[in-house]
């Protein structure tokens, strides 16, 4: 062996150890840095480990051959020895290549970032809003034409997280090859923005290159390869992309910024996706989870965080930011402080919960540019919830907020350019309503708030739970702005306010004020010395408020006192600075002579001052400088122009002075005073009628359009110059032409109708087409809603053929009753209605299609399908004659004609057929009185037909059609199963539908997912309501003969109305299975209301087969409803076992655990509806059984609310309730033979724990009282019933109400009503003196038909709640109440007493009781009809006190000669009414006082036709069943 290879191998070996120990610890070190190492470096350390290990081994052997090396045996092994060398010398010179090799510069590197997807945001969750959004997104980048695409929102909304995202999700998807994601910010640093895309695309930069040279490099980089996304985060302006280095081809840009203006206009985005704040259900989700508090435990606390929540409103960032403050936190009290804080933002805004929501928006109101902008954002923050433009534009004009703008058609320019800035910015939104009305976030509105309170002093105070404390005094002699919204609910100052700075003042309270405290005031009410000292007042707005007067503000500009209740206003004249006055919807009725001294106006508004009269000649004419003036809705009788208008009222020729005037909106009821040319070309916008009586509906069409015209114009009108000018400007048209003998439309042209958006034309019996489209020039080109309305003599819209582009813009299309229309539009017009989005037509009787083909030379018109791609609602009504939605004019010509003469001429067409139509977008159809429609869809051939084209469709409501089938067979049998699928309907209803057999006449599924509401009604040929298909198709198979088979109207599988919680089955004579298996029965797994009246046949309402289904629905069910079923035995049949002895059992979720209900023959005893809130069993004289067999537990009925019950027969009457429940016979038999002896309820104390309202009706009782001895008494169920309210009971055999046992019983019932109750004497029978506090609780009390009662109440009765009081036909009471009793009817609001003909008296006197005085504080509605021997409403010398009482009706009262002989007080009441108010034969009468109008009465009276009355009505009395 040679010695020295394996000292070699050694030395070589401990090198290696030491440079694999230098190269491990560099790995280690990048390692801990985030590196990846090299792969060579990785194979060295791998190749160092490798050979160590065999050098390791070789030495080991050379030692051990060394060991042995005297024995003869080593001695012998030379060939070992030499092999052992030689793999030593092998090994180290292995090793020195090692050596060679290892000696490296650089172990690792920093990774690409693009192998790096980060960690998902834990601010990120998955939310279905913004994972449509996501949607969106990703479809923009995926779409090849596109290359910029922008994302805007509101400050905080979530861009950056969401942006974060998508970043992740692009590289783990492997989307695009590179993704690079840069922040911008609002200061924005190029060469930063540069790196940051540089480093993650893994771009390194020389540290000597120039900007320009790495702008370069990174541009050559990105255009290399267009699978680069480049998203560049919260942009705030123009960047310069090209300074960066990013091209204008190549890689795909993703933009985001809160100003949509910067991404549209300045970086050329070609898809802009606008990111929404959080609905109440996400943002509660979002909140929840960065809580960190499990609410579920603490329901006080739940309810705190959930309010907390909501003031968040949905923005992102301050749902994270509140939550994490409260990350973790229990305490209610920190909830509740959090609350306030958020509802009453401090002054300061350094809080926890405020701070990063205030720097947030903060930042983006200091980037608005220039001082309107801001001034305009700030004034924003002083609205309501809704601001309007209106408002804006007076209150900025007032406060000279625009520089260099002296008219108000000027400042209307400026301030639509900078709304559009604030809604660019996301800082302000456009309302859904409105085009004229904008919101801000409520978080946006709290920061601008603060921003205003603290930089300009500009203070809010709401009353609706916002900040209701005065500022402090300091704080208000600096004021520039107050305004105070819930004025009503704001303690009104208690000294002298002092706001010697403020210039813009608001007070506002609701419409409709609560009642409040007689010791509060608050700011609704105000007097002039209220504004002393307010000097500087540019702005005064009160709404809503009641002032007196006004000191003379020496520098007011704008005074809006919309709605305020004002009285005399005469000092308005010594407002001389004013260029803006509102009085809209004021209570004024005469405009004060002294406003024509406010020369300098601008702009008057009297829009809908309904009592407004008067207006003096010449003071319109004097406001020279006036632009705008406002008179909508006012009934002034303007005077005839004359040469000298002497009279009371201005006339409207006076307008004609106001040389500045552009824009004028008025009100003329009367055509004739109409001076002649009478507008001018100046107006630029105007909304004028003429005529009268304009519907209301129409108002808020009108919001949307500043030029508007309607006319209703008498026979002897002509058109002037004006008007001819305004109908050919106007936007906005609506002629009704009842009164004339010559359509206007006549007197102009085509071209006179460039701008019309919106036309109605109604009442014309005239016309036979529309004169306008007379032409073959484009028609209405940019007309948008086309409304037709008795239109009696038109034939057809359009005569001739039009240009294609006619009608090209229109959306919404209504025809009402055209009687003689045949059809709409040809097919070629029909074509270009690309854009329709509604489509009405109603009660046109000679309409035989909607649209129909042309036809040219003999050849139909044979166009593909006919789509409309934007029709959402297609509402088709009483059109007798319709055949088809297209047909050719001859087909339903021909159809009508033999109609006419034969009367059985039918198209067997479906209207909606597959290849004539296509409505992708449809989601309302409407069809009702279409008697000629056999079918409203077909299908083709294919084997499977899934609908398409109707995935919108939501609401599918048909009534009173001639339809067969829904869906028509065409082209023969189909054997395959079909799928019939409407994925979005969630309203079906289907009424009146005699014909109907089916939905589909073959084997098919139908599925309706989303359906909630399903309605069948009087559908006489439906003998099955549903079945499952495959049950379906085995019968088929199985009987030969079709004719046996009885096909339902629904073919359904186990998922084909999952959603279902509503069902009404009405009036279904043929009815008798509503589900008849077990899969259609478990199709309807939801549903909680049920509802299913006169169904004659209907034996069952779940057959015994049902068992499994009925124990899911009785969980599920809130309201069970059943009426007039005259054949029903049973709601659930047996519920048996498969073999007639298998026991059910039925499990109540409340109770947690299993328990058998089954007896010993097989029969369930007990089931629980746990969340049945209401039961109604009427009128089913065959019912037997709720559940056959069964009667319920003490808690079958744990949430049940409200019960009625009645006419079910009078065994079951007998039977309904029981104490207890009778033993049960030993045999089934047995049982069914005596099942009518078992109770339908056990009523125990227990049983009904939230029954509020009971309804029980009996059938009327013509046999003696004792056969009904098993009925409940009243004590029985009061007893039992312990939260009962409110109790109706008709034609029962009770004798007293309340027995005297329950005298000490605390009994809440609130409302009683009984009805026909012929042996009730009383309600509770007084056996003592102490005073009875049964009726405490009682707030309203009707009696009538009850014929033996002697006696209301007695005398110890308090109704000290009672608000309600009708009697009527109880022919027994003489007198309706004692004194005692009618002095504690403080709370009675109204008194009815009718046909009761043995009272004398209202109010009875009591024995030893003088100068007694009664104040019924609150009534103020009596009404005293068909008494004839009432002579008083008391005889005894009693002080009445009536102070609310408005209303008084008194109505054949033959001896009632003065109302009551005492003190008597009535000082709001004004006349007497001899019949309802809304009666055409309504009188009224007042003389002095309620007694001598009394007496005023009872002589006329004697007159022969009143005595007539009476005396009829004396008759019918004495034919009253109820006599006694």
């Amino acid at each position: 062996m040679d010695y020295n290879n394996i000292e070699n191998l050694k030395k070589q070996l401990e090198k290696l150890q030491h440079a694999r120990e230098r190269v491990r610890h560099s790995v280690d070190a990048a390692l801990r840095n985030g590196e990846e190492i090299y792969s060579d470096v990785s194979k060295w350390l791998t190749d160092v480990d490798r050979i160590t290990e065999l050098a390791t081994k070789t030495l080991c052997e050379s030692e051990e051959e060394a060991s042995t090396r005297s024995s003869n045996a080593a001695c012998l092994n030379l060939q070992q020895r030499h092999q052992i060398s030689r793999e030593a010398k092998k090994m180290a010179g292995d090793i020195a290549e090692l050596l060679k090799n290892g000696k490296f510069d650089r172990v690792a590197h920093h990774p690409p970032s693009q192998n790096m997807a980060p960690e998902q945001n834990e601010d990120y969750i998955t939310l279905g809003s913004r994972m449509s959004v996501m949607k969106r997104i990703m479809e923009a980048l995926g779409d090849a034409n596109i290359k910029k695409i922008g994302v805007s929102g509101l400050a905080g909304v979530g861009k950056s997280t969401l942006m974060e995202e998508i970043c992740r999700q692009v590289k783990e998807k492997r989307l695009f090859d590179e993704v690079a994601l840069a922040k911008v910010t609002d200061s924005p640093n190029l060469s930063r923005i540069r790196e940051e895309i540089a480093e993650m695309l893994n771009l390194q930069f020389n540290s000597n290159e120039t900007e320009i040279g790495r702008a370069n490099r990174l541009r050559t980089r990105l255009k290399k390869d267009n699978e680069i996304l480049v998203i560049l985060d919260d942009i705030w302006k123009q960047l310069d992309l090209n300074a960066i280095g990013i091209p204008s081809r190549g890689c795909k840009l993703l933009l985001t910024s809160r100003d949509q203006r910067v991404l549209a206009s300045h970086m050329g985005t070609e898809k802009n996706i606008e990111l929404d704040i959080l609905g109440e259900e996400e943002a509660w989700t979002l909140f929840e989870k960065m809580a960190g508090v499990s609410f579920k435990d603490d329901p006080d606390l739940q309810n705190e965080a959930i309010k907390v929540a909501k003031e968040c409103a949905g923005l992102p960032i301050a749902l994270v930011t509140v939550s994490r403050a409260l990350k973790d936190h229990k305490s209610l009290r920190i909830w509740k402080d959090a609350l306030v804080q958020l509802r009453r933002p401090p002054s300061e805004h350094d809080t926890e919960i405020w701070s990063p929501v205030y720097s947030c928006i903060e930042l983006s109101y200091k980037h608005l540019v220039g001082k309107e902008v801001k001034s305009l954002f700030l004034l924003c923050a002083q609205q309501g919830y809704v601001i309007s433009y209106r408002d804006l534009l007076r209150y900025s004009f007032g406060l000279r907020l625009f520089h260099g703008i002296d008219t108000l058609e000027e400042a209307s320019n400026r301030l639509e350019k900078l709304v559009s800035n604030l809604q660019d910015s996301c800082l302000l939104i456009q309302s859904p309503h409105s085009s004229n009305e904008f919101y801000m976030h409520d978080v946006v509105r709290h920061v601008a708030t603060m921003i205003a309170s603290n930089d300009h002093n500009m203070f809010v105070m709401r009353g609706n739970g916002g900040q209701t404390a005065w500022p402090y005094v300091d704080a208000l002699k600096k004021c520039e702005a107050l305004s105070i919204r819930g004025a009503h609910h704001i303690h009104k100052y208690p000294n002298k306010i002092e706001c010697p700075k403020l210039r813009y003042f608001h007070v506002q309270s609701p419409y409709l004020k609560p009642p409040s405290s007689t010791s509060f005031q608050g700011m609704d009410k105000l007097e002039d010395i209220f504004f002393q000292g307010m000097d500087k007042l540019e702005v005064l707005s009160l709404k809503n408020i009641q002032l007196s007067s006004l000191l003379p503000l020496t520098n007011l500009q704008t005074l809006c006192l919309d709605r305020c209740t004002l009285g005399d206003i005469h000092w308005i004249g010594k407002l001389k600075t004013l260029v803006i006055l509102s009085l809209a919807r004021s209570d004024i009725s005469n405009l004060p002579r002294e406003i024509e001294s406010l020369t300098r106006l601008q702009l008057l508004d009297l829009s809908y001052c309904f009592r407004l009269r008067v207006i003096p000649p010449n003071v319109l004419s004097s406001l020279v400088d006036l632009e705008e003036l406002y008179m909508r809705k006012i009934k002034v009788e303007w005077e005839v122009e004359g040469p000298s208008n002497e009279g009371k009222n201005a006339s409207l020729a006076e307008l004609k002075k106001l040389s500045h005037l552009t824009t004028l909106e008025i009100d003329i009821l009367n055509a004739n005073n109409l001076p002649a040319n009478l507008f001018s070309e100046k107006l630029e916008r105007y909304k004028i009628c003429i005529g009268d009586t304009w519907p209301w509906e129409t108002l808020f069409k009108e919001e949307a359009f500043s030029i508007m015209l309607k006319l209703k114009l008498n026979m002897s009108f002509q058109l002037d110059f004006g008007i001819k000018m305004l109908l050919k400007r106007t936007e906005y048209l609506y002629l009704d032409e009842s009164n004339s003998s010559k359509s206007v439309l006549y007197e102009l042209h085509r071209e006179d109708f460039q701008q019309l958006k919106h036309l109605h034309i109604q009442n014309n019996g005239n016309i036979k087409h529309i004169p306008e489209l007379r032409t073959p020039d484009v028609a209405f080109p940019i007309l948008e809603v086309f409304f037709l309305k008795n239109m009696f003599s038109l034939e057809e819209i359009c005569q001739g053929k039009l240009p294609l582009l006619s009608f090209k813009n229109l959306k919404v299309l209504v025809v009402e009753n055209c009687e003689k229309l045949r059809f709409i539009f040809s097919s070629s017009i029909a074509r270009g209605l690309s854009l329709l989005e509604e489509l009405n037509i109603t009660r046109c009787n000679n309409m035989g299609a909607i649209f129909v083909k042309e036809e040219e030379d003999g050849i139909e018109d044979q166009g593909d399908t006919m789509l409309f791609g934007r029709l959402q609602t297609l509402v088709l009504k009483y059109l007798p004659k319709l055949v088809g939605f297209l047909s050719t004019k001859d087909s339903f010509m021909a159809d009508c004609r033999e109609t006419n003469s034969e009367g059985n001429h039918d198209l067997q067409l479906p209207l909606l057929h597959h290849d004539q139509v296509s409505l992708p977008s449809l989601q309302t159809l409407c069809m009702e009185g279409l008697p000629k429609i056999k079918h409203v869809w077909s299908c083709g051939q294919e084997p499977k037909t899934v609908f398409t084209g109707l995935e919108q469709l939501k609401i599918l409501e048909i009534t009173n059609c001639g339809v067969e089938e829904i869906v028509a067979v065409e082209g023969g049998e189909v054997v395959a199963i079909r799928t019939f699928e409407f994925p979005r309907v969630s309203t079906l209803e289907l009424r009146n539908l005699k014909r109907l057999k089916w939905f589909y006449k073959a084997v098919h599924v139908s599925k309706w997912p989303m359906v909630k509401k399903l309605k069948i009604e009087r559908c006489e040929e439906v003998e099955i309501f549903a079945s499952g298909v495959v049950s379906f198709e085995e019968t088929i198979k199985e009987r030969q003969s079709e004719m046996s088979i009885k096909q339902p109207l629904f073919l359904v599988d186990e998922l084909s109305f999952p959603s279902l919680k509503m069902l009404d089955i009405w009036k279904m004579d043929k009815l008798e299975i509503i589900w008849q298996d077990q899969v259609a029965a478990t199709s309807f797994p939801n549903i909680q209301e049920l509802k299913i009246f006169c169904c004659k046949k209907l034996l069952h309402v779940f057959h015994s087969n049902l068992h499994t289904t009925t124990t899911t629905l009785i969980h599920s069910l809130t309201n069970l409803d059943i009426s007039y079923c005259s054949s029903l035995e049973t709601i659930f049949g047996n519920m048996e076992g498969q073999n007639g002895k298998e026991p059910q059992v039925l499990m109540a979720p409340s109770s947690g655990t299993e328990e058998s209900v089954a007896r010993e023959d097989g029969t369930a005893r007990h089931i629980e509806f746990p969340i049945l809130t209401r039961l109604s069993l009427i009128a089913l004289p065959k019912l037997k059984w709720i559940f056959e067999g069964v009667h319920t537990n003490l808690e079958s009925w744990p949430s049940l609310k409200e019960l009625s019950l009645g006419k079910c027969g009078e065994q079951v009457n007998k039977m309904i309730w029981a104490s207890k429940f009778a033993s049960s016979s030993s045999s089934q038999e047995n049982q069914l033979q005596t099942c009518i002896q078992q109770p339908m309820f056990v009523v125990e104390k227990g049983t009904f724990p939230n029954l509020e309202h009971l309804l029980l009706v009996f059938r009327r009782i013509t046999i003696r009282p004792s056969r009904f001895s098993d009925f409940p008494d009243p004590s029985f169920l009061l007893t039992r019933l312990p939260n009962l309210l409110k109790l109706n009971v008709y034609d029962s055999v009770w004798e007293e109400i309340f027995p005297y046992e329950l005298v000490d019983r605390e009994i809440r019932l609130r409302r009683l009503t009984l009805c026909r109750l012929r042996m009730l004497t009383h309600l509770w029978k007084e056996d003592s003196t102490q005073p009875c506090q049964l009726f405490h609780n009682l707030q309203y009390l009707d009696v009538s038909r009850c014929g033996k009662l002697k006696n209301l109440v007695p005398s110890s009765v308090s109704l000290r709640n009672l608000t309600g009081l009708e009697i009527s036909h109880c022919h027994g009471l003489i007198n309706l109440l004692t004194s005692s009793t009618a002095k504690t009817l403080v709370q009675l609001q109204r008194m009815t007493v009718i046909d009761c003909k043995r009272i004398t008296e209202i109010v009875a006197m009591e024995d030893g009781e003088a100068n007694v005085a009664i104040t019924f504080n609150k009534l103020t509605r009596l009404t005293l009809d068909g008494l004839p021997n009432l002579t008083h409403f008391c005889s005894g010398p009693y002080s009445f006190g009536f102070p609310s009482l408005d209303e008084v009706i008194v109505r054949c009262c033959l001896e009632m000669k003065t109302f009551s002989h005492g003190v008597l007080s009535t000082p709001k009441l004004t006349a007497i009414y001899d019949d309802n108010r809304w009666s055409s034969k309504l009188n009224l009468h007042w003389k002095d006082d309620l007694n001598t109008t009394t007496r005023c009465l009872w002589e006329e009276s004697n007159q022969y036709d009143t005595r007539l009355l009476f005396r009829e009505r004396v008759e019918n009395f004495e034919k009253d069943e109820d006599h006694p």
